[in-house]
C-alpha cells in the first residue's frame, strides 16, 4: 500500500534557478512548472507560515520536485538543507505518493503511525507530510487532489495513476 502511487522525488536547494539549469543540461530540458507559495502549515506546534519557490517538473512518466525554502517555519527542511547557502546541489527530501480519495488516505496515514511533520492545503488539493526517517531514511508526501488540482501539477494525460 505504502508506495503503490509513488510519483515524485523531492529535493531542496539553495537555489532552485542553478538547479534547475542543471538538471537541463543533464538530462534534457523540462517544461518545469514554478511557484512561490505563502502558505499555513498545520503543525504538530500550531499553525505555521512558511514561504517556498517550487518547481515542478516531468521526465519519463516520473516528477522531480525542487524546493528552496525562503521563509517562516521551515523546521521539516533544515535535516535536508546544505550548511553553505551558496552550495546549490540538490539533497533529497522526500517521495511522494499520489491518493484520489481523501478519507482512505487519511485512514493509510493513521495506520502507518508516522510523525507528522506538517499538513497544508491549496483549493483542490491537500498535501500531508510524514516523518519516516527512522524507517526509511526520508520523508513521505500524500497528496490527494481533484482533477483540476493533478491538472495544476501536469499530471502527464499518458500516465497511469498507479
Amino acid at each position: 500500500m505504502f508506495f503503490k502511487g509513488h510519483y515524485q522525488n523531492a529535493y531542496i536547494t539553495h537555489d532552485m534557478d542553478k538547479c534547475m539549469a542543471a538538471i537541463d543540461d543533464r538530462f534534457g530540458k523540462i517544461d518545469w512548472i514554478v511557484f512561490e507559495p505563502d502558505m499555513i502549515l498545520k503543525t504538530p506546534h500550531g499553525d505555521k507560515e512558511s514561504s517556498v519557490r517550487a518547481a515542478l517538473g516531468w521526465q519519463a512518466g516520473h516528477q522531480i520536485e525542487l524546493i528552496q525554502p525562503v521563509k517562516g517555519y521551515l523546521d521539516h527542511y533544515k535535516y535536508a538543507m546544505r550548511e553553505d547557502k551558496n552550495d546549490w546541489r540538490p539533497v533529497f527530501h522526500h517521495v511522494a505518493v499520489r491518493r484520489d480519495d481523501e478519507a482512505a488516505m487519511r485512514a493509510e496515514i493513521e495506520e502507518l503511525g508516522f510523525p507528522l511533520l506538517f499538513e497544508s492545503s491549496v483549493p483542490g488539493l491537500v498535501f500531508i507530510y510524514l516523518d519516516a526517517r527512522e524507517t526509511i531514511g526520508h520523508a513521505i508526501e500524500y497528496i490527494w487532489a481533484t482533477p483540476e488540482g493533478w491538472d495544476m501539477q501536469g499530471w502527464p494525460k499518458d500516465r497511469p495513476v498507479y
